[in-house]
């Protein structure tokens, strides 16, 4: 395990969970008891690796799912760090699923999409602007597809800037508002006036 480590673990490699060790767990099964230890470095960590995670499980369509299934559940981790780590991996795992998934569309929009939506609006202001970051990544690659901008990002960024809105929430929102489609935008405003 990681706890060997600390939090020195620049000369290991990342991925050094899912070799066999004592236990008799399948590399998916070391994955699943690391990815949600009681340890916050061991979720850390595993976190960071993900893309290396999916690398190693890319080829087998089942073993591929389970890793995005435990991703989607690791969103939910009531720790900030390993969210924040999480959602700076999420271009990087975009850019991964873009070059060698040929359903790159379908996987990323319901397991990546949904998390990087959901931590716009985080309580805590790292996950948030992590995800602002990630999310400007994403745009500025052509990552996220036109449908999931127009029914997934521009009403929450539409919510986020609403009058009775935290302020907080309302500059972060502007900021990326700026690099969704002007169109797009502006066509969900009129929409949104209109209802």
């Amino acid at each position: 395990g990681f706890d060997d480590y600390g939090s020195e673990c620049d000369g290991i490699r990342i991925t050094a969970f899912l070799d066999a060790g004592q236990d008799n767990l399948t590399p998916l099964g070391r994955l699943e008891k690391y990815a949600f230890s009681e340890n916050v470095f061991n979720r850390q960590i595993v976190a960071r690796g993900l893309l290396d995670v999916l690398r190693e499980f890319s080829d087998n369509e089942n073993d591929f799912i389970t890793v995005m299934e435990t991703v989607a559940r690791m969103s939910e981790d009531g720790e900030p760090t390993v969210r924040a780590e999480l959602m700076e991996q999420v271009p990087n795992i975009a850019m991964f699923l873009h070059e060698s998934r040929p359903n790159f569309p379908a996987a990323f929009s319901r397991y990546l999409v949904p998390i990087v939506v959901r931590y716009l609006t985080d309580p805590n202001n790292q996950v948030r602007k992590t995800s602002q970051a990630a999310l400007l990544v994403l745009l500025e690659q052509g990552l996220l597809g036109k449908s999931d901008v127009e029914s997934r990002v521009c009403p929450v960024l539409l919510d986020l800037t609403a009058p009775g809105s935290d302020d907080d929430y309302k500059i972060e929102a502007v900021a990326v508002r700026r690099y969704v489609g002007s169109q797009q935008m502006s066509l969900l405003f009129l929409i949104s006036i209109n209802l």
